[in-house]
């Protein structure tokens, strides 16, 4: 049985079993890049400023199952003088990120906040947010670790 699918195989001209396998790569292809996409936002990205005040220092972890985590501090002097956590959920459709948090400093608390992606790279990602508007520059991180104070401000 299995010579002769070998034998039916071989009678298939060569063009088009060079057609059939090149559109089989190319939806491959363009499936992989899709996923890819998709999956760029996951991470942890580091930021330095918020529209009311440009000495805060944050790192957002973007988690593949759609969650999110962000902790913000700032410094005076060497010293930690403020800090907050948030987590929710985080996707993005039609080149704009929206965050849903449901949990501040480990309190119940809602609020959604939507950037238009201005650019995304493997090392660096623009989001602008329109209200105030102001343009969050983040950093690609290996992990979740902040710098020490006296290098935060």
């Amino acid at each position: 049985m299995l010579r002769e699918r070998s034998e039916t195989v071989s009678t298939v001209g060569p063009i088009l079993r060079f057609k059939v396998l090149s559109t089989l790569a190319l939806m491959l292809l363009c499936s992989s890049a899709s996923a890819a996409d998709q999956a760029s936002l996951v991470g942890f990205w580091y930021g330095i400023g918020e529209p009311d005040d440009p000495s805060i220092f944050y790192i957002d972890s973007y988690h593949a199952d759609g969650t999110f985590n962000s902790e913000y501090r700032k410094c005076e002097k060497g010293k930690l003088i403020y800090q907050q956590t948030q987590s929710g959920r985080w996707s993005v459709a039609n080149g704009v990120l929206t965050m849903n948090a449901n949990n501040v400093n480990g309190m119940p608390e809602r609020f959604d906040h939507s950037y238009t992606i201005e650019s995304l790279t493997q090392t660096e990602f623009h989001a602008h947010y329109h209200n105030p508007d102001y343009l969050f520059v983040e950093t690609r991180i290996p992990a979740f670790e902040f710098p020490a104070c006296y290098l935060g401000a």
